[in-house]
């Protein structure tokens, strides 16, 4: 069969329509499938990213359910601090109660160690204790008509009043001699205005004193005496005793303190 351009461009004539109709519908079906899948791929990269974050989200869900803000944090720990701090105080009341109980435990033991220092450390009855290595004679025989009071009162006749004593008044006659009481030296000879005429011996840290002598003294000062050795006779000198029947007024000193004679007495 011959083709010639008369026939070709009668069949394009005729056919010509449909062929481009044809190209027309591939092109748009092309286009279609094309954008259509460029559509669904969008589609699915967008699932798959949603699902990204949809995970995304969960977990940072999860990471802030374990991982509490900082607020929170610092009011837990605040709370954590504050039940820490209870028991801080707890323990240091605990403590606290427990040096209290060993301090009154201590006060306790103190006390009674005190208690027993002090009865341990109590004075002893002294009036009817004395030096056994040291005694004197009596420088005379008689009654004790005043005794020694250097710490309480007792009642003078001459003064007519309550007043300490700080020796002892021994009654005899007048005229009665005298003896030294210890050996000695005669430290003072004297009168005194409230005592009269009055000798002293000492013998170390001991002064033994004579007084309501009368005025025939038989020793002098500087004199060593003898234990026993008569020193004058009992006289009516002592202005503050006149009241008193006669008698010696005899006094024991020891380191400047007045002692009880008659506890010396052997």
């Amino acid at each position: 069969m011959k083709i010639n351009k008369d026939n070709l461009i009668k069949f394009f004539d005729r056919k010509g329509f449909y062929i481009v109709l044809f190209l027309c519908i591939v092109v748009v079906a092309v286009t279609a499938v094309y954008v259509t899948n460029n559509n669904l791929k969008k589609m699915s990269e967008g699932i798959q990213q949603g699902e990204i974050n949809s995970k995304d989200n969960t977990d940072s869900k999860n990471l802030v359910t374990e991982y509490p803000s900082s607020n929170q944090q610092r009011k837990e720990n605040s709370q954590d601090t504050v039940t820490t701090n209870g028991g801080d105080k707890n323990v240091l009341n605990n403590k606290a109660e427990g040096s209290e109980a060993n301090e009154n435990n201590a006060v306790k033991s103190d006390n009674n160690i005190s208690k027993n220092t002090a009865q341990d450390s109590a004075p002893q009855n002294t009036t009817t204790t004395a030096n056994v290595s040291f005694t004197l004679l009596k420088p005379v025989n008689g009654d004790v008509i005043m005794a020694f009071a250097k710490d309480k009162l007792v009642y003078s006749k001459t003064l007519d009043e309550w007043t300490t004593h700080k020796g002892v008044d021994l009654k005899a006659p007048i005229g009665t001699a005298v003896l030294a009481a210890m050996e000695g030296t005669v430290a003072k000879v004297y009168y005194d205005a409230k005592l009269g005429n009055t000798v002293v011996i000492k013998n170390g840290s001991y002064e033994t004193r004579y007084a309501n002598l009368d005025d025939g003294i038989l020793v002098k000062t500087g004199e060593k005496v003898k234990k026993g050795q008569e020193i004058g006779k009992i006289g009516s000198s002592a202005k503050f005793e006149i009241a008193e029947d006669p008698h010696l007024h005899f006094e024991l000193i020891k380191d400047g303190i007045y002692l009880d004679p008659m506890q010396y007495f052997r």
